[in-house]
């Protein structure tokens, strides 16, 4: 929502100015949202390393007289507490196999997984640990479910993630970051209310969150101008980001000045942002956006050029971009970005239509 909202708004009867008072009702287009890599996972604590050690009594309990089984449990555990995950997960994956019934095995082995990145595996131990534990002993296993919603979302998962982390977030015990990564499952599902109540449910917990504010802020961004509460909000938000993430927080400022039209003021702000961000197409699609406004024509250009090798399938770039390249006088790029607007929309954005007409009129 963030690139198309931001081009629909000033693409209105002042965006383009001659151009622009024809044009109709912009289609449906894909809703983008921002990179996922802006979310600092590795920060936010999941109490993945509350895995206890484990006697030695209880270990011969969960495998009667197995001792080799035994001695790998409780070396897997020790391995993954050092932090040595793929030891442990060597240490563990036998037992596993062994024993497809015993919970603790799977849950550690989940665990290891999910710090090797090996998402998808992870995910598949840890709702084995949480079934057999149901199953076995008829209460649900708070540090499996939770890793498990870590785990999917990671994957990409987002839908499958949001139960298993909104069953965490329940619990007395769970921490502000667990709110937080729900409210982010919600954003990424076009669930933007639910993303603001659980954003805002974490920062009572704990105000010290600036990836919580970060989210907020890039919510009330995306409904302003047309709300004047959101702009307040928003630079709200993004003076809590601007402690701990200055960056951040100016590419969101710069962001809320190109929705409020102020884009001689946002362009510094972008600028600085994106320079350090280089790969944020929000960022550069708002930077090419402020350039175009101010007649900036070829660092325009070269922003929005740059959008579109990171969002291909993002109509709202190609549409500005060809309409830079048009007044820039460069006809077949023009032609060939309106075009690219044109096959994303199936021919049904009567803007991109009629540019394509009048730059391929004799």
């Amino acid at each position: 929502m963030v690139i198309r909202s931001a081009w629909s708004r000033l693409h209105g009867t002042r965006g383009h100015g001659r151009h622009c008072a024809r044009a109709a009702r912009k289609p449906a287009a894909p809703r983008w949202r921002f990179c996922l890599s802006r979310l600092r996972l590795g920060v936010i604590p999941l109490a993945l390393a509350l895995v206890l050690p484990i006697s030695a009594q209880e270990a011969k309990r969960l495998f009667a007289d197995d001792e080799e089984a035994q001695a790998r449990l409780q070396r897997g555990i020790s391995l993954y507490q050092q932090t040595q995950y793929a030891a442990a997960a060597a240490a563990l994956e036998p037992v596993a196999v062994q024993y497809p019934d015993q919970a603790t095995a799977y849950r550690v082995l989940g665990l290891c997984r999910l710090q090797m990145k090996q998402y998808a595996a992870a995910a598949a131990d840890l709702r084995k640990a949480a079934e057999l534990t149901r199953a076995q002993e008829s209460r649900e296993d708070g540090v499996a479910r939770l890793a498990l919603g870590k785990a999917l979302f990671l994957a990409g998962d987002f839908g499958a993630a949001i139960p298993e982390l909104e069953f965490a977030a329940a619990r007395p015990d769970a921490e502000a970051a667990t709110l937080t990564l729900l409210g982010y499952a919600h954003y990424r599902q076009g669930d933007e209310a639910a993303a603001r109540q659980a954003l805002t449910r974490s920062l009572a917990r704990d105000a010290d969150q600036p990836e919580a504010w970060q989210l907020l802020a890039e919510l009330d961004v995306a409904a302003a101008p047309d709300d004047a509460a959101a702009v307040k909000r928003a630079a709200a938000s993004i003076e809590k980001v601007q402690r701990r993430e200055p960056l951040l927080a100016a590419g969101l400022r710069g962001r809320l000045l190109v929705a409020q039209r102020q884009f001689a003021k946002a362009i510094p702000e972008l600028e600085r942002a994106a320079a350090a961000q280089p790969d944020d197409a929000a960022l550069l699609f708002a930077l090419g956006l402020a350039l175009s406004r101010e007649k900036r024509l070829g660092p325009a250009a070269d922003a929005l050029t740059k959008a579109a090798t990171l969002l291909p399938n993002e109509v709202g770039v190609w549409r500005e971009l060809g309409y830079v390249h048009e007044r820039a006088g460069r006809k077949d790029a023009a032609i060939a970005a309106y075009e690219r607007a044109a096959a994303l929309t199936g021919g049904r954005d009567d803007f991109v239509t009629r540019a394509l007409e009048r730059l391929k009129a004799p």
